[in-house]
């Protein structure tokens, strides 16, 4: 008796196929994600996106908006003078100083609000420490938050309407021995 060769096996054929098509699709996306993560690593991040969510892919950058004077209360000597960043709107307001590294000695942000009301800020996505100063109607600063700690959710109550509120650097107010009754003058540039 003579051994056969045993012919073609369809059945094999067909699973040797399908692996051979299934390796072909795994190295083509090797080959995309090595190519996409390639073209991000050459590229510079600013190029490619704007923001990651909320957060700005770049840092914002101060603009100045006018001018910020600290005024003793009953002498009305200035006690310290600053560059203001002006947040008169909701969306400005809503982002305030967040997401900035640094914040200059000789620099702020004045918050303005269409009515007095009781305030409340946070430092969600605030990376500095800061002063917080709310400041009534008739520009009497009539409470400060000193060395607000970065990244706090914790609510920063006014306990009364507020007008205006002010933001600097923490330590700020200790330096200028700014306390709560001095006054606030601004004038914003057009």
């Amino acid at each position: 008796m003579s051994k056969q060769k045993p012919g073609p096996n369809p059945d094999r054929e067909e699973k040797v196929t399908r692996v051979s098509s299934a390796r072909k699709l795994l190295f083509l996306a090797v080959l995309a994600v090595a190519a996409a993560g390639i073209y991000f690593w050459l590229v510079e991040e600013d190029e490619i996106i704007e923001y990651v969510g909320d957060v700005p892919a770049e840092e914002p950058q101060f603009v100045q908006e006018g001018e910020l004077a600290f005024l003793e209360a009953g002498t009305e000597d200035t006690l310290a003078h600053i560059a203001i960043e002006v947040a008169d709107d909701d969306a400005q307001r809503s982002q305030g100083l967040m997401y900035r590294s640094s914040l200059a000695d000789t620099t702020g942000m004045l918050f303005i609000f269409d009515q007095p009301a009781p305030r409340s800020f946070w430092m969600k996505n605030t990376k500095i420490p800061l002063d917080i100063l709310y400041v009534d109607e008739a520009l009497n600063i009539f409470m400060i938050y000193k060395g607000v700690m970065p990244y706090s959710e914790k609510s920063i109550p006014s306990e009364d309407d507020a007008l205006y509120v002010v933001e600097v650097a923490a330590g700020f107010t200790t330096r200028n021995q700014i306390e709560e009754g001095d006054l606030i003058a601004f004038e914003i540039t057009p």
